[in-house]
């Protein structure tokens, strides 16, 4: 497991090979919310399945991924985990 460090530190983890599994840390740890991310370089977008509620959100750009998900916050409060798998085909 990594801790998200920044934005390009996601891009980067999200576009080695098919979705990437990540969590946000909830509560102070007592929760979290699952997701797969991949980053498209192309066309400068992401694809995020949330388990949480089984939705996607596809097609999102860096800025409406600030406005849309909790995602950069996550990686402001160090609570974006990479678990280190890698999900092809999805």
């Amino acid at each position: 497991m990594e801790i998200v460090t920044s934005l390009d530190h996601l891009k980067t983890l999200s576009n080695i090979n098919g979705f990437a599994e990540f969590y946000i840390i909830l509560g102070g740890g007592f929760a979290r919310s699952s997701k797969q991310i991949t980053y498209y370089e192309d066309s400068k977008t992401f694809n995020v399945y949330n388990e949480i509620d089984d939705t996607w959100q596809e097609d999102i750009t860096e800025e409406t991924l600030f406005i849309e998900t909790l995602i950069p916050k996550a990686i402001e409060r160090q609570a974006l985990i990479y678990t280190g798998f890698q999900l092809n085909g999805i």
